[in-house]
């Protein structure tokens, strides 16, 4: 029997890219897929061309008329509005990919061969215009405490059982919208299955062209302007900020006390204290040297 898999697809301001992603949604194969799309409030074509999906079968589109200006508020927004119980399975989906037509049949199967709960993916980041690709790895094993620092990579790879949304459901359920404003919903669906002691495959392969365009809210952070950007956003406080939001919000508890205590705190002795565990914060051992440079000079 197929694995029932409900999909779930945020867009706004998508009219250019939403109909292929779509299509390479629909045509995933040996799974049985419900697609779930919720327009936000976009300013183009978009919820036209949503509304003209909604006649295909296995296209539910959502409409509540709230705008919660942010894709992590979208997404949230969508699983409180489902039943995950009717499925098996649970993915998030951008507006602005493409997908291999055996991404969810291979997530499945490496979910149920493991015995996990969650599943992430490496990707291929590509722009049409800069006619440009690149292979981007995210499959680095786990450390500690990474789930308190990163997410496990881009939520489009994003596969959840059942009893992971579920607990992700149970565990927003009081948050607003406003809450996601800045935030990562695949960091805090990553930290609440790790925080829950649930297991999590990170999958070497790449099922999703990630495609890298002006208006991506993140993007892949490969060129030297993007970097700056990402350094600025650490300076400013953001990341730090979103440490501590991931840990009110992901269940932590005793076992993560001391960390987020110095997280906290931030001062000289409490982020050296940090240095000398940095190596159970990120999963790629340059990105955990780029953190101790951060934390020792007090950037973090």
């Amino acid at each position: 029997m197929m694995a029932k898999i409900a999909v779930l697809l945020a867009a706004y301001n998508g009219e250019s890219f939403i109909v292929s992603q779509v299509n390479s949604i629909l045509s995933q194969l040996d799974v049985n897929v419900d697609l779930y799309i919720r327009d936000d409030g976009s300013t183009d074509k978009t919820a036209s061309i949503i509304d003209e999906f909604s006649n295909l079968l296995g296209v539910r589109v959502i409409k509540d008329g709230e705008s919660t200006r942010s894709a992590a508020g979208n997404f949230f927004k969508i699983l409180s509005q489902i039943n995950v119980a009717d499925y098996e399975y649970v993915a998030f989906a951008d507006q602005d990919d493409i997908w291999d037509p055996e991404k969810l049949k291979r997530a499945v199967s490496k979910i149920v061969e493991g015995g996990h709960q969650g599943y992430s993916a490496d990707l291929i980041a590509y722009s049409n215009s800069k006619g440009h690709a690149q292979y981007l790895k995210k499959s680095y094993p786990a450390k500690e405490f990474d789930y308190l620092f990163q997410g496990a990579s881009a939520g489009c790879t994003y596969v959840m059982t059942s009893t992971l949304a579920a607990l992700v459901v149970r565990s927003t359920v009081e948050l607003r919208s406003e809450d996601f404003i800045g935030r990562s919903h695949d960091w805090l669906v990553y930290a609440i299955a790790r925080a829950h002691q649930m297991s999590w495959c990170y999958d070497a392969y790449a099922p999703i062209f990630y495609r890298q365009h002006a208006s991506n809210v993140y993007g892949a952070m490969t060129t030297v302007g993007s970097l700056l950007e990402k350094v600025k956003l650490v300076r400013g406080g953001w990341y730090r900020s979103n440490v501590l939001w991931i840990a009110e919000h992901c269940g932590a508890g005793e076992k993560e006390k001391d960390i987020i205590k110095l997280v906290r705190g931030n001062s000289f002795s409490d982020r050296l204290r940090l240095m000398v565990q940095v190596g159970s914060f990120r999963r790629k051992a340059s990105e955990s040297r780029v953190l101790s440079v951060f934390l020792l000079f007090g950037l973090f």
